[in-house]
């Protein structure tokens, strides 16, 4: 009796799940939650209070023709931040990917759109672009899936090629959530706390030789480390326990 039923059950389930992909892969409900995502960092970071610094050097560098680079985990902030400065970012072409693209459409951001199975390549090409056509560029150089904090030879690449500085940008928060399920360990701003986003000195990876990617590591690591200490006065801020 237990077993017919059962088979009587895989059915429904399989309808279930067809419906449920139906709707979650429905451009109405995709715009739905890029829609609440955009909503939510707007709002919530209306709530913060956020100082923002900028290196002197930054003032050499032409603002349309840099690439940014930041850590995953980190731009929260960097997306509530940036809103005006007109910056293409690269999102994956998958569902998530979607999301994601409408999220920053509707923040203001460009998107970029490159194929998760060729995604240096097509990232690589599609940033190139983006800054001939005007636009600065930011980079979570150690995506799209880690390891965290090892950052891509792509954007050193590129900044050969098209002579332009690669800028470290860094924030941090004085209280804040960590999402420890994520590989990046994704950082959420408590409401209300002291936050801080700081553009960093630009590096010329066409001069002198070159940079590697351990020279792009350990730059963006000081900076961000830096942007930690002045936010706390103690080195890292306070993760709120829920």
């Amino acid at each position: 009796m237990g077993s017919s039923g059962e088979v009587r059950s895989r059915p429904r389930r399989s309808r279930l799940r067809r419906f449920r992909r139906r709707v979650t892969r429905a451009r109405w409900f995709v715009g739905l939650l890029a829609s609440l995502a955009s909503g939510f960092i707007a709002l919530h970071a209306r709530t913060l209070r956020v100082e923002r610094t900028t290196h002197p050097g930054f003032a050499a560098a032409d603002p349309r023709r840099v690439l940014f680079a930041f850590w995953h985990g980190r731009q929260f902030l960097l997306a509530a931040s940036f809103r005006t400065w007109d910056i293409a970012i690269v999102t994956a072409v998958s569902w998530a990917g979607e999301i994601q693209a409408r999220t920053l459409g509707r923040l203001g951001y460009v998107p970029l759109r490159a194929s998760s199975r060729r995604r240096g390549f097509e990232a690589i090409l599609a940033m190139k672009r983006a800054v001939e056509s005007g636009h600065a560029v930011a980079v979570a150089v150690d995506g799209p899936n880690g390891p965290a904090h090892r950052s891509k030879p792509g954007i050193i690449l590129l900044a050969k090629e098209l002579r332009c500085p690669i800028v470290p940008v860094a924030t941090a928060a004085r209280h804040r959530w960590v999402l420890p399920r994520t590989w990046d360990r994704y950082v959420l701003p408590a409401p209300f706390t002291r936050c801080l986003v700081a553009i960093g000195e630009p590096i010329w990876a066409a001069a002198d030789g070159g940079i590697s990617t351990d020279d792009l590591d350990r730059a963006l690591t000081a900076w961000t480390a830096e942007v930690d200490r002045r936010v706390s006065g103690d080195g890292g801020g306070q993760e709120v326990r829920p």
